[in-house]
């Protein structure tokens, strides 16, 4: 499973990617820049979606959490610009599953903040810019360490103010780093949300449980069998009351208990299907508890009849 994924998502990435990078020069013969984006994210966000179709292995379940207004109920309840969409991040596997499950439409208009080491990946690193997406330039790569290059980003939060206010969205990793714990959430990074209050973003969370099983974060590559369900939902921001860093932690609060939901509704589903599949270890489990196995009581009722 892992090889075919490995060999798909070249297959289909890597060509896209060049592609991506003809048709780039564009914005120097007059296109604008904001309508060559637009064409490079339809091609490659195709090409991720594709990767998803062509790994049935890998299984999605998708719920949609309405408010007491029934919103959202699907995709078409959330407006495509003026969003910013909170993910829990636990994989590699997440940049994939956010563009699968999003419509293209959305996707448009869509952009994400992406350490800028990454753009230093060969042939597919450069695509990150020319996709508009923002880049954070941190200090250091060691985990934990979020400070940032200041001078730099403040550039990049110049770009991302002018993509906002063209009525662009942002999907970013508040936790700014793939969490090596996924059942509990590392503690949100503050930076984005000062943003979200400046520009009045709705903010809806997208969280998901099962996305390291298929891709776990010290595997070069994914593709296991994996069953990932994920829950979409609004969060309201009051932002004549609320600052950046009590909307980071009422998030963080928020996605934690949808985390926990999930997990719990998972193994719940989950608990027939493994006493099925294991029945020796329910009956032995039975004996430890004193408890007599079905054929065992039957031998014993027959033994006292006999004496």
């Amino acid at each position: 499973m892992q090889k075919w994924f490995l060999l798909s998502s070249t297959a289909l990435i890597i060509p896209s990617s060049v592609l991506v990078y003809l048709i780039d020069p564009l914005r120097y013969l007059g296109v604008p820049r904001r309508c060559v984006q637009s064409i490079c994210v339809f091609i490659l966000g195709y090409a991720f979606k594709a990767v998803w179709w062509v790994n049935p292995q890998i299984r999605v379940h998708v719920q949609f959490d309405a408010n007491e207004h029934g919103k959202p109920a699907c995709w078409d309840d959330i407006a495509r610009t003026g969003t910013a969409f909170a993910l829990n991040h636990t994989s590699f596997w997440d940049a994939f599953e956010m563009i699968s499950i999003t419509p293209l439409l959305h996707l448009m208009q869509m952009r994400t903040l992406m350490k800028s080491s990454l753009r230093n990946i060969p042939v597919f690193g450069g695509v990150f810019d020319r996709v508009g997406h923002f880049p954070v330039y941190f200090k250091s790569d060691e985990d934990g360490n979020f400070h940032v290059d200041k001078e730099k980003q403040a550039i990049v939060s110049q770009h991302m103010r002018w993509h906002l206010r063209l009525g662009g969205s942002i999907a970013f990793f508040p936790e700014g780093t793939i969490n090596k714990t996924p059942e509990t959430l590392q503690t949100f990074r503050y930076g984005t949300f000062a943003t979200i209050i400046e520009h009045r973003l709705r903010v809806y969370y997208v969280v998901a449980v099962g996305s390291e099983k298929t891709w776990a974060p010290r595997m070069a590559y994914g593709g296991l069998p994996a069953d990932i369900h994920i829950r979409i939902g609004a969060y309201p921001v009051d932002f004549d009351k609320d600052s950046s860093k009590s909307v980071a932690v009422g998030l963080q609060k928020h996605m934690q208990q949808v985390r926990d939901e999930i997990a719990a509704e998972v193994a719940a589903a989950e608990e027939p299907r493994r006493r099925r599949k294991d029945p020796v270890s329910e009956a032995k489990g039975a004996k430890t508890l004193g408890i007599a196995a079905p054929h065992a009581a039957r031998e014993a009722h027959a033994t006292r009849a006999t004496a």
